[in-house]
């Protein structure tokens, strides 16, 4: 089973992120989320983004380079930055929210998180093929809290990260999510043939799939331009005969927090290795632009997915 092989590109991150990633940022933030109420916690992060934007470092312009392909030629630059604000005004209120909740324990998150009923159809109908589930994701809106929320309603899910992450921020992460319920693996051998069993036993794999990864991987069609988004995913839903649900989390003015699906999507197989992966792979990265291009202000994608879009902006 073929894995990226160059995680030093997964885990790139700018000065500045590196920063706002580190053990020290992540902690205070952990701690003080815990304890501000919501109208001091908004306000600390509405101050947090707002200085990301009047700044506008690199990681900024990384969504900006990010957001354009998805708007499309005919959004003006005015409503561009209009877009890349509120990513960071979003992002800012869903750690706070999330680190908030998360604290309060699993009953907290469940009444937090929407998961309309489709959700529990479109497993429904997966598990009673009797194979297992890939639920693929977007970066899209609290997307960790409606992860941990899917645990917090029983789902027993291993969550395939990055192969190696940063330390820092980024294991404070890894542990919160173990004590919301998440099986957090990171992406190699020993993982994957954890992720082989699961799903042949009829278990649950997750993962985002729409953050780009190493240069070996081939490109797959993304809101029109070529990007070298992960392959791993199909290559498993093949391998297992596994059912793909692509999943993207959203912030609704009315009902909060929700987590949206695709109905199950069963593997084409063509009778060539490579097209399978080919024609699957544009199958998913179709629902995937469906969720990014409704809501695309939501959208926390903050490195490059596109190299030389990144390059043009910098």
């Amino acid at each position: 089973m073929p894995y990226n092989r160059r995680p030093e590109r997964q885990a790139r991150l700018t000065p500045f992120q590196r920063i706002l990633s580190s053990r020290w940022v992540t902690g205070l933030g952990m701690l003080l989320s815990r304890h501000a109420p919501p109208l001091a916690g908004h306000a600390i992060a509405d101050i947090i983004s707002g200085t990301i934007n009047r700044l506008r470092p690199q990681v900024y312009r990384i969504v900006y380079a990010n957001l354009r392909p998805v708007v499309g030629s005919q959004a003006s630059e005015r409503e561009l930055h209009r877009l890349v604000h509120r990513v960071f005004h979003n992002n800012a209120r869903n750690a706070y929210e999330l680190w908030r909740l998360a604290g309060r324990g699993a009953e907290a998150v469940r009444a937090a998180v929407h998961i309309p009923p489709e959700v529990w159809t479109y497993v429904d109908q997966a598990r009673q093929r009797g194979k297992g589930i890939i639920i693929v994701g977007t970066h899209t809106g609290n997307f960790d809290l409606g992860i941990l929320a899917l645990a917090a309603h029983g789902l027993e899910i291993q969550v395939l990260g990055l192969a190696e992450p940063p330390a820092g921020g980024f294991e404070l992460m890894d542990r919160m999510r173990a004590r919301g319920g998440v099986r957090l693996t990171s992406i190699g051998f020993p993982a994957l043939r954890e992720a082989v069993s699961r799903l042949r036993a009829g278990g649950i794999v997750l993962t985002g799939v729409d953050r780009p990864v190493g240069d070996e991987e081939p490109t797959v069609e993304f809101f029109g331009r070529p990007a070298p988004l992960p392959t791993g995913h199909v290559r498993l839903a093949l391998k297992t005969d596994a059912a793909i649900i692509v999943a993207g989390s959203y912030r609704d003015p009315l009902k909060g927090n929700v987590v949206q699906v695709s109905p199950p999507l069963e593997m084409v197989r063509t009778g060539e290795s490579a097209r399978d992966v080919h024609v699957n792979l544009r199958r998913v990265t179709a629902w995937l632009e469906n969720f990014v291009r409704a809501r695309p202000e939501q959208w926390a994608m903050f490195v490059p997915v596109w190299s030389e879009l990144a390059a043009e902006s910098s």
